[in-house]
């Protein structure tokens, strides 16, 4: 390739990058404000300084937008690797006290849940009446559930995994305990800080989850 089209196309993809990650914190905004619903490609445009035909050409709907939204959330910017492929996911990996490791675990994900909490929120409450936001919901909750599935197999490995209850059940417990409407709840509605809530689920979660040692 000629190296002077090489750089075109490479300046190009950096101004189309910079772009999509400034609708998305401009639709974080919005839909944060707004709500679903309330939120317009007129008014995301508007906080992004672009054309709303910008918005339709990188997204083509709030559904997938908003999906868009959720993943930045949950990435983030710093380290924007899945959470299976962090560092936290390696030490939980290889800490042998299954307790602890659940713990590593809460710490890990807790960031993930600071950032992407309200916007879950927003697409859970969207998803009770729009089949396709309801199809993105489901998505972005099976991934979830996937995730939690993993930890509890690495808890159960270590052999600590608490006995009695079906593994779907202590999924769906996990997750509802350690999910984003228990946490925008506590943070937002009742003013917890993020240090208490993390406190208050690395006490809880190996109680209900593990065998007493």
């Amino acid at each position: 390739m000629n190296p002077d089209t090489a750089r075109v196309k490479s300046i190009r993809r950096k101004k189309a990058d910079a772009t999509r990650r400034k609708l998305v914190v401009a639709a974080h905004q919005e839909f944060i404000a707004r709500g679903f619903a309330g939120a317009t490609m007129a008014g995301i445009a508007a906080r992004a300084g672009v054309a709303s035909q910008t918005i339709y050409f990188v997204f083509h709907t709030k559904a997938e937008l908003i999906s868009a939204v959720i993943d930045a959330a949950v990435l983030g910017d710093g380290d924007p690797r899945p959470p299976q492929s962090q560092p936290w996911w390696t030490a939980m990996k290889e800490e042998p006290d299954a307790a602890e490791a659940l713990r590593i675990f809460i710490r890990g994900a807790g960031p993930l849940f600071a950032r992407a909490a309200a916007i879950s929120e927003v697409l859970r409450a969207a998803a009770l009446t729009d089949d396709e936001v309801r199809q993105t919901h489901d998505y972005h909750e099976n991934l979830r559930r996937e995730g939690f599935s993993q930890v509890l197999e690495i808890l159960a490995g270590k052999g600590s995994l608490r006995s009695g209850w079906p593994i779907g059940q202590l999924t769906d417990a996990f997750m509802t305990v350690y999910g984003d409407s228990t946490y925008h709840q506590l943070a937002d509605e009742r003013g917890w800080s993020h240090d208490q809530i993390m406190a208050w689920l690395c006490d809880v979660l190996p109680r209900m989850l593990l065998t007493e040692s």
